[in-house]
């Protein structure tokens, strides 16, 4: 068991998303020994087992450990009720989750968690437009949430909303300017929009931050196609040796296939 718990600690204070690998370790181990010997701990586990199921779509487990967890500290705990809320928004009984949350806002009006659980609600309801205009006000507010930019950015593009998705792109790469995924989004936004030059130069710097990132190398060619040039030529060569390279060295099987894709693209 002990193996089992420090994974589940690691995974806590890494903050690693492997939501089903959580579920896994409970069904086959934890769930199935006396936790109590864990002290407080134990109810961190119940937790981050009862949200690893949310993800996984394991409501029967959700719902054992949040017995476990309104048992302990009663449904009036504040934490609590908002993983009441996330198990109705779960089950689809959006109305209840609702309220719930609207009653704990009452308490306190800039709950981030509690607005960003409402928001949640709206995305899950196909509300769009709500939702967009809820994250705006969110974010006047939290200015520095990655997330909360990330998701807004998201939503524009369901939208077709490229100006505005772009100017999202933005903030995240002012907040987080090394994160090689920035410049890879942003990147992708400024194709969308035709504008090449500046896609290809944010396609560069998202290699710069990962090499292994296949996705620029791709489009750096791509945008390169739309942009001629003797130094593309000759820059397309070394992008295109260093994509075969890389499925040589991870994917072997498809790489009579890049080759002849790209060959036929050139």
């Amino acid at each position: 068991m002990q193996s089992a718990v420090e994974k589940l600690r690691t995974y806590r204070e890494e903050n690693y998303r492997s939501y089903d690998e959580i579920v896994q370790l409970w069904t086959e181990v934890l769930s199935k020994r006396n936790l109590s010997s864990l002290g407080d701990e134990k109810w961190l586990i119940l937790e981050q087992v009862f949200k690893s199921a949310l993800h996984s779509s394991r409501r029967s487990i959700a719902y054992e450990c949040l017995e476990q967890l309104i048992k302990q500290f009663q449904s009036t705990s504040r934490r609590i009720s908002i993983l009441q809320g996330m198990y109705y928004e779960s089950i689809g009984e959006y109305n209840k989750a609702e309220e719930i949350y609207s009653t704990l806002l009452k308490d306190n009006e800039t709950d981030g968690i509690v607005r960003k659980r409402q928001i949640s609600i709206l995305k899950d309801q196909n509300k769009i437009n709500e939702a967009i205009s809820e994250l705006t006000s969110y974010l006047e507010v939290y200015q520095a949430d990655q997330e909360a930019w990330s998701e807004l950015c998201d939503l524009y593009l369901s939208e077709h909303d490229y100006k505005k998705a772009a100017f999202c792109a933005e903030e995240l790469l002012l907040i987080n300017p090394h994160n090689h995924l920035n410049h890879q989004r942003y990147a992708s936004i400024c194709y969308s929009q035709g504008d090449y030059e500046n896609a290809r130069t944010y396609y560069f710097s998202t290699i710069k931050y990962n090499p292994n990132n296949i996705r620029a190398l791709y489009g750096i060619i791509l945008t390169s196609a739309h942009i001629k040039s003797t130094t593309n030529v000759e820059n397309n060569n070394i992008i295109i040796e260093q994509i075969l390279k890389k499925y040589k060295e991870q994917a072997p099987d498809l790489l009579p296939i890049v080759e002849k894709t790209l060959q036929d693209f050139i």
